[in-house]
């Protein structure tokens, strides 16, 4: 009984933290656009053409995996895959919540 009680407590303490506040999820509409944040065009098109670096380095790097026979060769490329792929992935999150502004 205490074990079902505890997991309860922990999954209500779990949704809680993960919530900005309470109000703010009871009245949340998935059909609702989220306001993009505004950003002056320059900024914008540097991010752009970062985060195209990075899909090219991305690229070339999947091309290299595939031609590579050697297994720990493939590991070695896999950890420069997450290297290029961490940061990709944050430019891309964060272009998709802006806006650019002229």
């Amino acid at each position: 009984m205490r074990l079902i009680l505890l997991s309860g407590l922990l999954a209500a303490l779990a949704g809680c933290s993960s919530l900005a506040s309470v109000a703010e999820a009871w009245h949340w509409d998935a059909t609702r656009q989220l306001t993009k944040a505004p950003l002056p065009t320059e900024q914008v098109q540097r991010l752009n053409a970062e985060a195209a670096q990075l899909r090219q380095q991305r690229n070339d790097i999947r091309m290299r995996i595939a031609s590579e026979p050697d297994v720990w060769a493939r590991q070695r490329l896999y950890a420069d895959l997450h290297r290029v792929g961490l940061p990709l992935s944050r430019l891309e999150r964060q272009l998709s919540q802006t806006v650019a502004t002229p």
